[in-house]
Parts: C-alpha cells; sequence; structure tokens
C-alpha cells in the first residue's frame, strides 16, 4: 500500500464515502455511554451527550480499508468504537504498521482546532465501527451551544497540555539538551521581567 501522494491529489476517506455510509444508531453499548467515556466530552450532561450523539458520524470500515489517508488535512477525531486500526507510517515508498489501536482508543483529537496534514494513514486492521466527530460540527456548537463548545475546548485544551508535558518529561528523560527556566529568565532583558 502506498500512501505518498501529492498534496493536491489525496482524497480524504473522511469525507469520501460521507454521504454513502449507513448510519448506525447503536452498537453493542448505548452511544450515549460511549461518548460519556471520552475524555474531552466529560464535561457535558447526559442532555448535552444525547444531542451530540445526534451529531457524530459513525462510519465501519472494512479490513484494509483507508480510514485516514496520509497527506490529508486534518478534519476532526475519531473514536474506536469495535475492531482495530493500524497506524501506517510510509518511507522511502515502503508502509510500515507501527502501532495498532483498540477501542475505546481516540485518535486525532487536537484536529479539532489544528487541520495540518496527517503525517501517517489509519487503516482498518479488521471490520470496525468508527465514531467521527468533526471541526465544522464543533464551530456550529460554538454557535449554536457555546457552553457545550466552550467546555470540549476546555477539556480539548487541558488534554493537549497534559500530551506536551508527557512527551517533554519524555525528551527530558532521553538527555535532550534543553534550555532550564532560570537559564531562560538570566537571559532576559531586566526591563522585560517587569511588565
Amino acid at each position: 500500500m502506498k500512501t505518498d501522494v501529492p498534496q493536491d491529489r489525496v482524497i480524504d476517506p473522511e469525507w469520501e464515502n460521507f454521504f454513502a455510509e449507513n448510519r448506525v444508531a447503536e452498537g453493542p453499548e448505548p452511544l450515549v455511554r460511549v461518548l460519556g467515556r471520552i475524555p474531552i466530552l466529560s464535561l457535558l450532561r447526559v442532555s448535552e451527550l444525547k444531542l451530540l450523539s445526534r451529531i457524530v458520524h459513525i462510519r465501519t470500515y472494512d479490513p484494509g480499508e483507508t480510514v485516514i489517508q496520509r497527506g490529508a488535512k486534518q478534519s476532526g477525531f475519531y473514536l474506536v468504537r469495535s475492531g482495530s486500526v493500524n497506524i501506517v507510517r510510509s518511507r522511502g515508498g515502503e508502509s510500515q504498521v507501527v502501532d495498532t489501536l483498540h477501542p475505546p482508543a481516540l485518535l486525532s483529537e487536537f484536529a479539532l482546532v489544528d487541520d495540518a496534514p496527517r503525517s501517517t494513514s489509519i487503516v482498518a486492521a479488521e471490520p470496525s465501527q468508527l465514531i467521527g466527530f468533526f471541526k465544522p460540527d464543533l464551530l456550529d456548537l460554538l454557535v449554536t451551544k457555546p457552553g457545550m463548545g466552550c467546555a470540549i475546548l476546555l477539556r480539548l485544551a487541558e488534554e493537549m497540555s497534559r500530551i506536551l508535558n508527557r512527551d517533554y518529561q519524555k525528551l527530558l528523560d532521553l538527555g535532550y539538551p534543553f534550555i532550564e527556566a532560570e537559564e531562560v529568565s538570566a537571559d532576559l532583558d531586566p526591563t522585560m521581567s517587569e511588565v
């Protein structure tokens, strides 16, 4: 499977099958309960989760079907509801599975605020059902239900901070040289510290 495609020619599978997919209302567990366990949705009340359950997009994928294409602009996150997906990285024209995600893995949650091109592809490893929530849905919530939209953004910001701190600590543990805060403050212009 070749995943290196020029940016202007990438067909994003997230949107390619948007109208072809049948919505599946319920799986083995009620959708509202599944949504309630997603950390970035944890501030939402049950009534808000019910509203969200009518907004999210439920998609099914066959084994080998691309969920997210490398190089496509990010548009939202997916939760693996059933089955599993492979994270596939391409190097020198060769594809390599670098990880496999199982329920209830969340992927691409930062895409709600960052539409940078995807660095890896996500491919269904087996018959899988994923729940998608996309940036246009969040933007609509910010207009129609601002409290709900802000609650999602607050939890998303907290999650981003947690992940950045964790990754920063990993880099420190690996011995990467970083300028420590004391060194930075010593180098600052003294007049700037009074601002």
